[in-house]
């Protein structure tokens, strides 16, 4: 009896020593520690629990979190996994469904796991969620072979699982939830940096796996929304501003503070402006409407100016009339210089106040050629006089400027403004490239001396159009250097009409070329449309068209003066310009003095002169007119032609011709 009751104690004691070790290892295995260590402790567990149904039922809590993560670590952990074995354990089975349902809804509240088993249960739910991130395991690759099964069907991760245990009556209540534990692995394997950590993750992940099916759509909703949110921010920047106002560069605007702080250092108005217009591509400087600014004389420099720079001129910009303001004399009051893409538009003026230059010069006679007009009644004033203001600042310099001059710049608008009353000349272009002048106002008095409106100097493909000049002088001035220019649409008077030169002063070479000059209206104009050269010159004028010009009361409407002298006395001299290929052709209207004054060089006389279409009427009513009047002029006259110009010698005398070898215009 002894020796059965050592035996049957023994027996005893290796049963509970089996159930501990079973217990332990099923803690571990909920844990997700040591599957592989403990696989033959797991199968005598299996056995033992057939026998002690309370046992059973505890391990299959246990056991449920593990199922659905052991089918990637081991076929042991995947028999709770697979259906399929659930008909040979019939008796098993109703023991297996009772316990899962209540567990799969209590899974994920921690509450009733507690009570079966409370380290476990809690373990389970909240393990799951840490684990995720950091488990690693080398057995990835077989869990996501499973995977591809569960998304297409959730019914179909049982039969991919290994068949393998007698416990199988568990999973299939857990079936449901277990088919939900692989797709969450494979969701979570592409969002998380590595699809290593699902895999290990498997066994907390079946306490999750209610969870999770909830969570897999925002998951792969979650990217869409993040790049939505991202698109919004970039359209953020700024840009910067292109309009500069005078007005917020402290220029004041009222006409009797001195505003050219404004265009002159930080403290200036008008040349702050500038300077921060200067540096932004296409920028604009504007001048307001309804403020007169008192300007003296400035610079608007590049080349370092960004280009396409628009100068928007509606106010009112006003010249000083005290000496002090401009020391010792300027050529220029307001000049823009160097710059690419250069626009002065606007419905605004530029005043030079120039009657108090003008009073300080003696009437200039040289350019006059009334000498030829003879009042019948002798009634007529020899020199007529100019309007006289006093300056309230003491004498003006004898150097009178520009009102406005453009040098050494390309692509260059001028449109839209009025410029009046300039001491000099009002507008000029030296030096440029791509000129367009249009739809602007030039006036001064008829008798303001050397107040030419447009003159150009050096400058190749200028259109003008679309423009009235009044003023003391040449209407348009053209002087050496000139090519490619077109005049059209151009109300010109008074004024001394639209001249190309004096040319070849002090024995210069000069060089014009390609010039036409057509639908124009002259009205009490000097002359119509005239070549000036000095005796001396030397160069070349050449491709000359003047067609359509409409003259009234014009004292010479065709003039050509090779003898041309500013002074009462010039020297004669044998070289001159030569002038060839010019044509006149539908000039008409009525004159004062004389229809045609063609004076030619004898040492070069003029070819290639056309005559077409002229009808000249004279107004005999107040004056003494002449015959038309040439002198060495070779050319050809086309019908009908009124008063006849029987003086143009026909055919081309070029033997005469003697030019110096330096004179050519050629590059």
């Amino acid at each position: 009896m002894s020796a059965l009751s050592f035996r049957s104690l023994a027996f005893m004691l290796l049963i509970a020593f089996l159930v501990w070790s079973s217990h332990l290892q099923t803690c571990c295995a909920g844990r997700g520690k040591h599957w592989k260590q403990n696989r033959g402790a797991q199968a005598a567990l299996y056995k033992k629990k057939g026998k002690n149904g309370h046992q059973s039922n505890a391990d299959k809590t246990k056991h449920k979190a593990p199922p659905p993560p052991p089918s990637p670590k081991a076929p042991p952990s995947p028999p709770p996994l697979s259906p399929k074995a659930a008909p040979p354990p019939p008796p098993p089975s109703p023991k297996a469904p009772p316990p899962p349902p209540p567990l799969s809804p209590k899974a994920p509240p921690p509450p009733p796991p507690s009570p079966k088993a409370p380290p476990p249960p809690p373990l389970s739910p909240k393990a799951p969620p840490p684990p995720p991130p950091p488990p690693p395991s080398p057995k990835a690759p077989p869990p996501p072979k499973a995977p591809p099964p569960p998304p297409p069907s959730p019914t179909a991760p049982p039969p991919p699982p290994f068949p393998s245990s007698p416990k199988a009556p568990s999973p299939p209540p857990q079936s449901p939830n277990k088919p939900q534990p692989p797709p969450p692995q494979s969701p979570k394997g592409p969002p998380p940096p590595s699809p290593k950590p699902p895999p290990p993750q498997a066994p907390k992940a079946p306490p999750q796996s209610p969870n999770e099916p909830p969570s897999l759509p925002p998951s792969p909703k979650a990217p869409p929304p993040p790049q939505s949110s991202k698109a919004p921010p970039p359209p953020a920047p700024k840009l910067p501003s292109t309009i500069f106002n005078v007005l917020d560069f402290e220029a004041k605007g009222d006409g009797t503070s001195d505003d050219t702080k404004a265009f002159y250092g930080a403290r200036q108005a008008f040349l702050a402006a500038w300077a921060a217009a200067c540096k932004v591509e296409a920028s604009t400087v504007k001048v307001p409407l309804e403020f007169t600014f008192l300007v003296g004389p400035i610079t608007f420099a590049g080349p370092y100016c960004q280009p396409n720079i628009v100068f928007q001129l509606d106010g009112t910009i006003i010249a000083p009339t005290s000496s002090k303001a401009w020391g010792s004399g300027h050529l220029q009051w307001l000049e823009f210089t160097k710059l690419r893409g250069i626009t002065i538009q606007g419905s605004g003026t530029i005043d030079g106040r120039g009657s108090v230059w003008w009073q300080e010069s003696p009437y200039d006679r040289a350019d006059d050629e009334s000498k030829l007009n003879i009042p019948i009644n002798g009634t007529g004033e020899e020199n007529p006089p100019i309007p006289i203001s006093s300056s309230p600042g003491g004498q003006m310099p004898s150097i009178r400027p520009t009102a406005l001059r453009f040098y050494g710049s390309s692509n260059v608008t001028v449109m839209g403004i009025t410029i009046q009353n300039s001491p000099n000349c009002h507008l000029k272009f030296d030096s440029c490239i791509g000129v367009l002048v249009s739809n602007m106002n030039i006036s001064s008095p008829g008798n303001s001396p050397n107040t030419d409106g447009i003159h150009l100097q050096n400058s190749h493909d200028v259109l003008i159009h679309s423009t009235n000049l009044a003023c003391g002088d040449d209407c348009v001035s053209i002087q050496s250097g000139c090519t490619n220019v077109y005049i059209h649409n151009v109300i010109c008077g008074p004024g001394h009409g639209i001249s190309i030169g004096g040319l070849g002063k002090d024995s210069t070479r000069a060089c014009v070329s390609n010039i036409t000059v057509r639908d124009i209206s002259m009205h009490s104009t000097m002359t119509g449309v005239r070549i000036k050269t000095w005796q001396g010159g030397s160069g070349s004028v050449q491709a000359l068209l003047f067609s359509n010009i409409q003259v009234s009361e014009v004292q010479i409407p065709i003039v050509i003066d090779q003898y041309y002298c500013d002074r009462s006395k010039c020297k004669n001299q044998t070289y001159a310009v030569a002038l060839s290929d010019i044509t006149y052709e539908k000039i008409r209207g009525t004159y004062t003095i004389q229809p045609v004054y063609l004076a030619c060089s004898d040492s070069m006389p003029c070819v290639d002169v056309t005559l077409i279409d002229i009808e000249l009427n004279p107004l005999q009513e107040q004056y003494h007119t002449h015959d038309a009047f040439c002198w060495q002029t070779f050319g050809k006259l086309k019908s009908p032609i009124e008063p006849p110009i029987d003086c143009l010698q026909d055919g081309k005398q070029s033997s005469h011709r003697i030019q110096p070898d330096y004179d050519s215009c050629q590059a």
